[in-house]
């Protein structure tokens, strides 16, 4: 009879094998060789589509000034895309396959903030306590696509301020069979984002140029009257745009803002040192939110275990109409 081991089985008996492994244990045997490597990556790459795209969670996004700690709302996030996450499906040689766990590290999922706010007829309705998509009280699903009005917020800087803040919060969550409830909640990330005012004025002069350029190209195609439609770009380097302000040093999640100043009017001419700064005040418009693929993961992992956990025994406080 001859000798039996891991390496005689099939592919599918090692997948098979591998499958039920979290990441985190299952990351440290792609040192045993090659083909234990290959089949991994492949169990990676199915893993980080099924985070990509978040079928049964949605993220949601909280950020706001401290001082609007309690007035801002949560905002949902659509699904936009995975750039490069594709790549992976083509069978490549070992010494080229080698690099790919390191570029799925550095893979980025888009998102596109938005508020549910509005009905389907334009018509601006109050929220009320315990709406979430996909209840009896707010149609549609978590996941639709650009629907909802974009977020914009409006940040005021004095003549002797540098910069301003923003808090961010991420969290995963699983929406219940009950109206305004979550199986699961877990935190993504959280911290502080310090908006700089250079920062501000050079996004928005930034976002301006890049208007008056894509306006005259779209005069010169298309002729006069025809509406700009604004392509989502595929970055190969997201970590070092100037438009991105990054949760915390690891890069992990990021939030991707277009800045656009908005002009003081005054009835009175205010009398102004020469080395003084002016007030100035930005609208800033939620353009994306990037979240590492891989830390996606991760979180949702959190989340399916938080779920398998749970006693179904807990004692919620609120008001739910």
């Amino acid at each position: 009879m001859s000798e039996c081991y891991l390496y005689r089985l099939p592919n599918e008996l090692l997948l098979h094998l591998f499958a039920p492994i979290p990441t985190p244990e299952l990351l440290p045997l792609t040192t045993l060789s090659h083909r234990i490597y290959t089949i991994i990556l492949r169990i990676l790459h199915n893993r980080l589509i099924a985070a990509a795209y978040l079928h049964s969670h949605t993220l949601l996004l909280e950020c706001y000034q401290p001082s609007a700690k309690l007035t801002e709302p949560n905002y949902f996030c659509a699904y936009l895309g995975t750039d490069g996450l594709s790549i992976y499906d083509e069978p490549e040689p070992n010494e080229k396959r080698v690099g790919r766990l390191r570029d799925m590290h550095n893979l980025y999922s888009r998102f596109r903030p938005h508020r549910r706010d509005l009905e389907a007829d334009g018509r601006r309705v109050l929220p009320r306590p315990g709406d979430v998509p996909g209840s009896r009280t707010f149609p549609g699903t978590v996941q639709d696509r650009h629907q909802g009005e974009t977020v914009k917020q409006t940040l005021g800087l004095d003549p002797h301020e540098l910069f301003t803040q923003l808090v961010a919060q991420i969290n995963l969550v699983k929406i219940g069979p009950r109206n305004g409830l979550f199986t699961c909640f877990v935190g993504v990330e959280d911290g502080v984002l310090r908006v700089w005012r250079d920062w501000l004025r050079d996004t928005a002069e930034k976002g301006r140029t890049a208007n008056i350029h894509d306006s005259r190209q779209n005069v010169e195609q298309n002729g006069k009257g025809k509406e700009v439609v604004r392509a989502i770009e595929n970055n190969e380097n997201d970590t070092e745009d100037s438009q991105v302000l990054w949760v915390n040093p690891l890069k992990n999640t990021g939030i991707r803002f277009n800045v656009r100043e908005r002009k003081l009017h005054r009835d009175a001419p205010i009398l102004i040192r020469s080395d003084e700064d002016m007030p100035v005040s930005y609208e800033i418009e939620y353009d994306e939110l990037l979240i590492r693929t891989s830390h996606l993961l991760l979180m949702l992992e959190k989340s399916m275990v938080q779920e398998d956990n749970s006693s179904g025994k807990a004692v919620v406080f609120g008001s739910f109409g």
